[in-house]
């Protein structure tokens, strides 16, 4: 049984334990309508790399298979700390990557899509990277990391970014020189222009400090969070593959395969890193944050999916082992569709009563 089986109930603590603290402080940190898109798009995500994560482990075993030069002692603490450093390591450049890249960046955005922060924007994850995060991990094969510490290094490598997405922390001192900490994260989640492409480590900070890529949280300027381009949309399936549609656009669009090239694999503002430098400055404090009527039957029915869909994702961990592909493609699909219909309830004009949606789904 998926380890998240125990994990889901222990987030959802979490959360509603930050959500008190804040109110307890006069902090708004949640809203609504964007909480509920975040843990929808985290059990979207669930559902999805039940399957997903099998692609990752069964390539993974294949290349250790193959390639693998040494065996390990398991046994041995000192190896798993090496471990953990190493696929940390990988884990920075998979990070990179994923924002460097606009084809991987398209899997990469939906995390980056809530403009708040806090502990349920850390399961807005991807839906769709687990096609190709494992070839980033080729190191850890080659030096012959048995199958089951590569998929601990890669639970325990995720659950410390659980919480670091909170406000409720300041600086921690000399943490701050080597570890990842809310301060630092709450950087990388930024769209100011001195957080760009920041802070991509996932446990460690000295990756981003040995390659040029680290910024400290500055006191300063309020960081804004978000993407430089918004979803606006409440939809954790449309969040999760728009970016996709908006590559295929622009390839369509291109005079010729360097340009289509470029679109696809350069960095997300466009095929030359001169379209990020001719960007015009970020002004945080003109920014508005997305935003759409919540009528009091649509919020009821916004926490009841989200309770409903949590139980759905803990019985799908539950029937897994005895389901078929198909029955499982199946369950998964009917889980998608009922969160996509949940997030354009939130945009539609009749349903939330006004006039005009605050922004097209597919904008």
């Amino acid at each position: 049984m998926s380890p998240f089986f125990y994990v889901v109930p222990f987030f959802f603590l979490l959360i509603a334990l930050e959500y008190a603290l804040a109110r307890r402080r006069g902090l708004e940190i949640y809203r609504l309508q964007d909480t509920v898109t975040s843990i929808n798009t985290g059990i979207v995500s669930q559902a999805v790399n039940v399957l997903g994560a099998g692609v990752s482990v069964y390539m993974y075993s294949l290349m250790v298979d193959a390639f693998g030069l040494f065996t390990w002692d398991t046994s041995q603490l000192w190896i798993w700390v090496f471990g953990l450093v190493l696929y940390d390591f990988c884990y920075y450049w998979v990070h990179r990557t994923g924002h460097e890249v606009n084809l991987f960046w398209a899997a990469h955005v939906i995390h980056h899509s809530s403009e708040d922060f806090n502990l349920a924007t850390a399961l807005r994850q991807s839906a769709t990277g687990f096609w190709f995060k494992w070839v980033f991990y080729a190191p850890l094969a080659l030096l012959g990391f048995p199958v089951k510490m590569f998929v601990i290094l890669g639970l325990i490598d995720l659950l410390y970014q659980y919480w670091v997405h909170t406000q409720l922390v300041g600086r921690m001192g000399v943490l701050e020189r080597f570890m990842v900490t809310p301060a630092n994260h709450r950087v990388h989640h930024g769209q100011n222009d001195y957080c760009i492409d920041r802070n991509y480590g996932g446990i460690f900070s000295i990756w981003d400090k040995m390659f040029g890529t680290y910024a400290d949280e500055r006191s300063d300027e309020k960081v804004i969070y978000g993407v430089r381009k918004p979803l606006r949309s409440w939809d954790p399936v449309w969040g999760n593959v728009h970016h996709y549609f908006t590559i295929g656009r622009a390839v369509r669009g291109a005079a010729d395969w360097r340009e289509r090239l470029g679109h696809v694999f350069g960095p997300p503002r466009g095929p030359s890193q001169l379209a990020a430098a001719a960007e015009p400055p970020f002004h945080p404090e003109e920014f508005v944050p997305f935003a759409t009527p919540a009528p009091r039957f649509m919020r009821v029915i916004g926490v009841c999916s989200t309770l409903f869909g949590a139980a759905a994702l803990m019985t799908f961990y539950w029937l897994l082992p005895g389901l078929s592909l198909g029955q499982s493609l199946l369950y998964m699909a009917a889980m998608l569709a009922f969160f996509s219909l949940i997030g354009q309830l939130w945009m539609h004009p009749r349903v939330t009563g006004a006039t005009a949606a605050a922004g097209a789904l597919r904008q």
